[in-house]
């Protein structure tokens, strides 16, 4: 019985790892991460304050554990209330591929930590988090959670990525 959960972990680890990977068919144009955060905060957020702004580098190493040597640009926000949403949209320009995946791994533990967080109270905001995945292409890297995470995704790929 081990063996059986135990490959089946394994096989859904792989799948993961596969699905990550997301907008490597694209690449990153010149604009500013804060034009996508902005955009998504205004038609996916509803504007105004619902969202924390994560404004300094100091900060994104607290609440992610991301070095900031890592860091070439970066935008994030969080939603202010974390007991009933757990809206979160992090976009990061590292300094290099290398950088990007050490970046990666510390938004999957972010995103696992917050699935582990809801699977103890919300079904519904697990929900929302199971949906969500860690997109890294080339040295970009994301994290977005909300249950408009196609919007979301369509706005990011709008004004950040052009096709090849």
């Amino acid at each position: 019985m081990k063996k059986i959960i135990l490959s089946a972990v394994a096989v859904l680890m792989c799948m993961c790892m596969l699905t990550a990977c997301g907008d490597n068919s694209q690449t990153l144009n010149d604009t500013p991460l804060v034009d996508a955060m902005d955009k998504i905060n205004a038609e996916v957020f509803g504007g105004g304050d619902n969202m924390r702004v994560i404004d300094s580098l100091d900060k994104l190493e607290l609440y992610y554990g991301i070095d900031p040597a890592d860091i070439k640009e970066f935008a994030a926000e969080v939603s202010k209330n974390s007991a009933t949403e757990i809206d979160e949209v992090v976009l990061i320009k590292a300094v290099d591929e290398e950088a990007a995946k050490r970046v990666a791994e510390k938004l999957e533990l972010r995103l696992q930590s917050q699935k582990d967080l809801c699977a103890s109270y919300s079904p519904e905001l697990l929900a929302i988090a199971e949906k969500s995945s860690v997109v890294t292409a080339g040295s970009y890297v994301e994290l977005i959670i909300t249950d408009k995470y196609d919007e979301a995704i369509s706005i990011r790929s709008e004004v950040l990525f052009k096709a090849k």
